[in-house]
Parts: C-alpha cells; structure tokens; sequence
C-alpha cells in the first residue's frame, strides 16, 4: 500500500511538472515522492530493483527507438563535428569535476559522475558499480546541472542567437492524458518487450556496463537501421517507467548527507553554464562549417534532452532531423563511452 501510495504521489508530483515544462517530469516526481517518504515517514522503505531493471529496458528502448540508417549516414559524414561537441562538453565537465574534487568534500569519482553529461538515469546506474561513489553528490549534481541546462539552452537560443518561437497553443491537460492513454492500445508498441529483454539479456551475457539500459539501446537502435522506424513507447508506459527509475533513486538519497551537498551548488552552477557557453561556441563552427543556422547547430549540440532539445527546435522552425541526429548521437556515444573510461581510468578497488 505504501508503495502504491507513493507512486501516485509520483505521478501528481510528475503532472504538476509536466504542466511546468520541466524535463523528465515524472522522474523528479518519483525521486521527490520517494524521499519525502523515506525522510518523512518511513525511513525504511525502498525501491524495487527488479522493476527499476525492468523500466531500465523501456526507456533504453525509447531512446534506441530513434536511431535510423540517415543517422547511421549523417554520422559518417559529420563525424569530426558530432565528435567535436561531444568531446568539448565532456573536456569542460571532467575539468569542473577535477576543480569540485579539490575544493570540496566530494571524491573525484563522484565529481566526475556528477557532473558528465551523460545522463541522470545512466550516471545513477553506473554508481552502484562504485563503493566510492556517493550517491547524493551525483543524483543532486545531474539533477541541479539537467535543470540549469534545460533553463539557459532555450534562452540563449532566443537572445543570443535570434530564435523566435512560433510555439502552438497546447492541448489542456484532460485532453493531454486522454491522447496519451489511447496509445497503449496501439498494438505495434508491443514489440518493446522483445527487444527490451534480448538487449537486456545479451548485455549481461557480455557484461556490458550498464547493461540493463546499454543493451536495449543497442538492440533497439540496431533493429530501428536495418528495418527502419519503429513504434515508440506510448507515453503512460514512458511515465511509470520514469517514476520507478525515480522511486529507486530518490531512496538512495540520505537527509543527512543531503544538506552537506549545498555546498557544491556553486561548482555545479558555473560547470553547465561553461558546457552551455562552449556549445554556444561550438555551435558557431559546427553551423559554418555544414551550412546549418546557428540556432539549429546550438540546439543539435547543447548538452540537453533530446525530446527538450527537438521541441525547442519545433518552436523555432529549425531542422529537427539535424537536432534529433546530433542530439542522438551524442546521447549514445556518451552511454557507451562513459562507462568505459571510468571503468578504465578508475581503479578495480573502487567495485
């Protein structure tokens, strides 16, 4: 009962943000809903692990799901830029994780992992791997760094670069969860399940890291390139996977361990706004150099969401196929990448 109360305070939570326009509202909802409680009320209780694995596999899904053989092409083509804003952003965010590791209480693998672009699900996941890793200075680092990136990136692109949003009236809310619920009857979708568990399965038969999300992405993207575009996950699914990834980790956060996190604020702040201004300046290059508008190029290469970085560019009249490719591309490199050079650069006694 307790669980069940706890997920539909997730899904309010979600809601009111999802009305907010903030990013991946349902899993805020859920690391809330589930820290209030374990702080508040119960401070035994935790996330299901299981089925944190479990919606691991959808939202790998989701995310290979838009993979395609023109990103496959794109990516050949404009291999030196994608490699340019990928690596820039993480030069810029491995030196502020550098600087908090020396000036604050913080470890340099918790720094590291809290400040890399790579995601807050993928860095969350990948800290369990890690005794050393300290969990609230990594889920507060990606939750305070995705915030900050997901305000500044929309701005600029208005103020800096001259985008003007031509955004349509929206549905209300009603109307907004009746759409999304007719979805699930949509019975392409059903081939998540498949290919979510084979990537699943093979990821630890290979002992990929992370594999639980790894594997899916890399089934789901390979069968998206030889047969083309795929159902994508209906949007009730994608939600109660979001507040169960969100539920495990808001119960891994301590109270007490939590206000000792403010002080890292201030390098968390400066650190995505310089990912933010140097995406600005590669987006400059990137734009000159294939053609593309500078507004376009900022929102391909800003370490954001792909859905947040796609709708801005919907709003704006930009190429989203170029946005959506880059957006992509970045996301998986930094999913396969990542956890190997941690694994690489940080020793085996940390596991």
């Amino acid at each position: 009962m307790l669980t069940f109360l706890v997920f539909i305070a997730a899904a309010l939570i979600g809601l009111l943000l999802r009305q907010l326009e903030i990013p991946i509202p349902y899993m805020l909802g859920g690391i809330l809903a589930a820290f209030c409680c374990k702080t508040f009320y119960e401070p035994r209780f935790s996330g299901s692990l299981s089925l944190r694995n479990a919606m691991l596999g959808i939202a790998g899904y989701g995310i290979g799901a838009h993979c395609t053989s023109d990103t496959i092409i794109r990516m050949g083509a404009e291999l030196p830029g994608v490699l340019g804003a990928s690596l820039s952003t993480l030069f810029v965010s491995v030196c502020v994780a550098i600087y908090m590791a020396r000036h604050t209480f913080a470890n340099l693998l918790s720094s590291v992992m809290g400040c890399l672009p790579g995601g807050l699900t993928q860095m969350t996941l990948l800290m369990e791997e890690y005794h050393d890793a300290d969990e609230n200075v990594v889920v507060v680092s990606q939750c305070l760094r995705l915030f900050v990136v997901e305000v500044s990136v929309p701005f600029l692109a208005i103020n800096l670069f001259g985008g003007v949003l031509t955004k349509t009236v929206a549905p209300d809310l009603l109307t907004s969860l009746v759409t999304d619920g007719m979805k699930l009857f949509h019975r392409g979708w059903l081939i998540v399940f498949p290919l979510a568990v084979m990537g699943q399965l093979f990821a630890r038969k290979v002992h990929l890291p992370t594999g639980n999300l790894l594997g899916p992405i890399l089934f789901t993207a390979f069968y998206a390139t030889l047969w083309g575009p795929i159902p994508s996950v209906p949007p009730a699914v994608m939600a109660f996977a979001q507040m169960s990834i969100g539920i495990y980790i808001g119960t891994m956060l301590d109270r007490d361990k939590l206000l000792r996190t403010k002080r890292l604020v201030p390098n968390v702040l400066v650190g995505a706004l310089l990912m933010v201004g140097t995406s600005a300046v590669v987006a400059v290059i990137i734009g000159k150099a294939y053609g593309y508008s500078p507004i376009g190029a900022f929102l391909a290469v800003a370490p954001g969401g792909i859905a947040e970085m796609c709708l801005a560019g919907m709003e704006m009249g930009q190429d989203v196929a170029m946005i959506l490719t880059y957006q992509l591309i970045r996301v998986l490199m930094l999913n396969f990448a990542v956890p190997f050079a941690i694994k690489r650069f940080f020793p085996k006694e940390s596991l």
